[in-house]
């Protein structure tokens, strides 16, 4: 029995099927998700089971810092040092 093709629910004969990603394919079915490029065995990247081309795969941002000790302890000396800048200033321009 031949599969369904994942992106057009359509059979897939042996001629035309791209097994990847766990799923198969047409190979004209088998593109990027965003900018719709044909891809193949050798160009494509695979995000949460589905294709992408090289531009548009998703990448991973972390966008919170975690408090660690180590994390804590940069942000208080960081901190100490602007003010310690901030008073050498004002001595220096504002008492003499």
């Amino acid at each position: 029995m031949n599969p369904h093709c994942a992106r057009c629910g359509k059979i897939v004969y042996a001629t035309e099927k791209v097994n990847c990603l766990d799923k198969y394919w047409h190979k004209g079915c088998f593109h990027c998700e965003v900018c719709k490029m044909t891809l193949n065995m050798n160009n494509y990247k695979g995000y949460e089971k589905k294709p992408y081309c090289n531009a548009h795969y998703p990448k991973q941002t972390f966008t919170i810092v975690t408090d660690t000790p180590e994390n804590l302890r940069l942000r208080q000396q960081s901190e100490l040092q602007s003010q310690v800048r901030s008073l050498v200033h004002y001595v220096l321009c504002c008492t003499l």
